[in-house]
């Protein structure tokens, strides 16, 4: 009952503090929920070995090496843990660790370390904990897509990689013909040919980057495609999908409007229009944030509006050829 406790805690930090962990999965090999390669090294190599490492070790303490930290740590008890109590969460700011020059650790590496010294401060053998080669080469890993045997299928998966240089025509031209739309508000006679014509351009354009999209993502086309990847890339997929339907749906009804001089009909497909250029915008949110990360325009908000002073930058994750994120 008080592991599982602990692991609520855990839980629920992490969460609170954005701390990553169970990467690998909730439990490890041996049904322990903290594995020490996957959760506590991290910590220590960035939070501690700068300071108490090889080259060093601030009053011969070292946490790369494991009998050195089993001195201050009690197994299957925090309280009576020096590490923890003492260093950790110690309420002297003197004795609080990492010192406030190094930042303080997050709620959600605290409860790990706890949790970790509970469940008997596992350290496995081949276990290490050290500096990160500054020298590695990064390489983004992507797992290889097989290449389809038959010619349709290669036909089918060469087409998905158009999809980038595709995908602009229905975006420019369905928002170029809901710009006349709202025009003709002002001046009636650039309401009905211009945004007609993009309209019907705009649907059927629409329907190869759809078609190239889903091919796109079916062989993992992205450059920075990750594991982490596959819930955008559905609501991208879906939500083109959907500006398609739309902008064909609206497109019949558009000539069968032009066909017949409806003029209620007409006023159908210009806001049928609008809305399909509406949801284009909300298709390449989804789709800037799987090219620049999430909250990349959301920085950018935050610079207009003055509340954050920094440019986004653009994260890929990498994996250095040493095995370390």
């Amino acid at each position: 009952m008080k592991n599982k406790t602990l692991s609520g805690i855990v839980l629920c930090l992490a969460i609170l503090s954005n701390q990553p962990i169970f990467a690998a999965g909730p439990l490890n090999d041996d049904g322990q929920v903290i594995d020490f390669a996957r959760d506590v090294a991290p910590i220590l190599r960035t939070k501690c070995l700068s300071c108490h490492g090889p080259d060093d070790a601030k009053n011969d303490f070292r946490v790369d090496d494991p009998e050195i930290m089993a001195d201050y740590i009690e197994a299957g008890d925090h309280e009576s843990s020096s590490l923890y109590i003492d260093y950790i969460v110690a309420e002297d700011p003197d004795m609080l660790m990492p010192p406030e020059s190094e930042g303080p650790m997050s709620p959600g590496e605290i409860a790990i370390l706890r949790l970790w010294i509970e469940e008997g401060a596992n350290w496995p053998e081949d276990a290490k904990v050290v500096l990160a080669d500054p020298n590695a080469v990064d390489v983004v890993i992507v797992e290889p897509v097989p290449v389809p045997s038959s010619l349709a299928s290669r036909v089918w998966a060469f087409q998905g990689y158009l999809h980038p240089a595709t995908v602009h025509f229905p975006v420019a031209l369905l928002t170029f013909g809901a710009i006349f739309v709202v025009l003709g508000y002002k001046w009636p006679q650039l309401a009905h040919p211009i945004p007609f014509a993009c309209l019907l351009c705009g649907a059927l354009s629409a329907i190869a980057a759809s078609a190239m999209g889903w091919s796109f993502a079916d062989q993992e086309g992205y450059g920075s495609w990750s594991k982490g990847l596959e819930a955008s890339i559905s609501r991208h997929r879906w939500t083109g999908v959907g500006v398609t339907i739309t902008s064909v749906a609206f497109a019949l009804i558009a000539i069968k409007a032009e066909m017949n001089e409806n003029l209620r009909l007409r006023k159908v497909w210009q806001i049928g229009l609008l809305i399909s250029a509406g949801m284009v915008g909300l298709v390449g949110h989804i789709g800037g944030e799987l090219t620049y990360g999430e909250e990349f325009y959301h920085k950018a908000f935050e610079i207009l509006s003055g509340t954050n002073s920094e440019l986004p930058v653009i994260e890929i994750e990498t994996v250095s050829t040493d095995g370390e994120s």
